[in-house]
């Protein structure tokens, strides 16, 4: 009963039932999807527009003021959010933007990632396996190779990765 009061499970509960009616109940579906994606931004505090979010494990511990919106999140590994997360586009006339927006994977996310309190990531971009990315950074580039990225705009400061962020969801 526990697993069912948590915060982590119910805000994916809410996800997946959300791009299921936008998916595959025609026309009523995608005005309940918006409806219940209204639902989780009163509820929860997180803005977004479930039909975009496609991360296989997802956690958001502390939900308050996180904006995933509608640019399209893609991850097939453990992905944590914190509070104050920020996705956003750098431009909406970028050639790379309108294309990877179309399919909905204008962020790409590895494996084991950790995204921490207040980051704010502008796209498109890439993030390997293995990275945290500290509290208040800025994420304007891809990054491609695993560690600790810190500051504003972020830069690598540590190889040292750990799965203690990702430990309560399963593996890929």
């Amino acid at each position: 009963m526990r697993k069912y009061w948590s915060f982590v499970w119910q805000i994916n509960f809410w996800i997946k039932f959300s791009r299921f009616l936008f998916y595959n109940i025609p026309v009523l579906g995608k005005g309940l999807s918006y409806f219940l994606d209204r639902f989780i931004f009163f509820i929860y505090g997180i803005e977004l527009m479930a039909f975009s979010i496609n991360v296989k494990y997802l956690s958001i511990p502390h939900p308050n003021s996180v904006l995933l919106g509608g640019n399209g999140i893609k991850s097939s590994g453990r992905v944590v959010i914190m509070s104050g997360v920020k996705f956003g586009g750098k431009t909406p006339t970028d050639p790379t933007y309108l294309r990877r927006h179309k399919i909905s994977e204008v962020f790409r996310i590895g494996d084991n990632v950790v995204i921490g309190s207040n980051v704010c990531l502008l796209g498109p971009l890439d993030i390997c396996d293995n990275v945290i990315i500290g509290a208040m950074s800025l994420v304007n580039k891809s990054i491609t190779e695993p560690g600790v990225y810190v500051g504003i705009p972020a830069i690598k400061v540590s190889d040292k990765t750990t799965e203690d962020w990702v430990q309560h969801l399963p593996k890929k």
